[in-house]
């Protein structure tokens, strides 16, 4: 019986020093900010790169006009709305708890499928030739700059998402991209004049359509990063 409670006892130390060591191992778990907490703040970083980018590049000359009509407002609204959504929802989907649905991925197409046609529906006619001529000119400005605006809203989603145990990272990559991208098309078409279709389908939207596979893909390792700590 001795021997017995000599055992326990020392089983008991041996589990207490197993414990210690595996509190002592491992940092304190800090808690995730909730969906909304995380999409305001990059509400307030978006706001602030469409200023910062604004302020360096300039708003077009005619711009209260252009916001005064239908059209080319209502091409802003959406293209702005349909970016916030797309965040919204890449945070959302990067959540453990999240359940994938078709209803958000329907509607976000239907709204970024009307936003292509409506260069077609609502803007003047121009021709490859000629947006290929300015590109040529300019260096491929427009493209450019929907890029380089798109980037820093990337980095700051995909930072906060590779925090939140993302078990769909891919679809959480492609949320993210369209969302990053869209900001870039709002933002330089309240910069440029040009309201021309051709114009605005290959300088103003078609690098997302180009661009947004590098999103899904970094983001299908970035964001499943951390199933390689546990």
């Amino acid at each position: 019986m001795a021997e017995q409670t000599l055992t326990t006892a020392k089983l008991s130390e041996l589990q207490k020093r197993v414990v210690r060591e595996l509190v002592d191992g491992n940092r304190p778990v800090k808690p995730v900010p909730p969906v909304l907490v995380q999409w305001l703040a990059w509400l307030g970083f978006a706001l602030a790169v469409v200023a910062v980018s604004l302020s360096l590049i300039g708003p077009q000359f005619e711009l209260a006009e252009r916001l005064s009509d239908p059209a080319s407002g209502g091409f802003l609204l959406l293209a702005f709305a349909l970016s916030a959504f797309a965040a919204w929802r890449g945070i959302a989907s990067s959540m453990p708890d999240d359940r994938p649905h078709w209803a958000p991925r329907v509607v976000a197409g239907a709204l970024l499928l009307f936003l292509f046609s409506m260069p077609f529906l609502f803007f003047p006619k121009d021709t490859l030739a000629q947006v290929w001529a300015l590109n040529t000119e300019d260096g491929w400005f427009c493209a450019r700059t929907v890029a380089l605006v798109a980037l820093p809203s990337w980095i700051l989603l995909g930072w906060m998402v590779s925090r939140n145990a993302c078990f769909h990272p891919g679809l959480t990559g492609a949320w993210l991209g369209a969302s990053s991208f869209l900001l870039g098309t709002g933002t330089i078409q309240l910069h440029c004049a040009h309201w021309e279709t051709c114009h605005m389908l290959v300088d103003h939207l078609m690098p997302m359509l180009v661009l947004i596979f590098a999103p899904i893909w970094v983001g299908s390792y970035w964001f499943s990063r951390w199933r390689k700590s546990i």
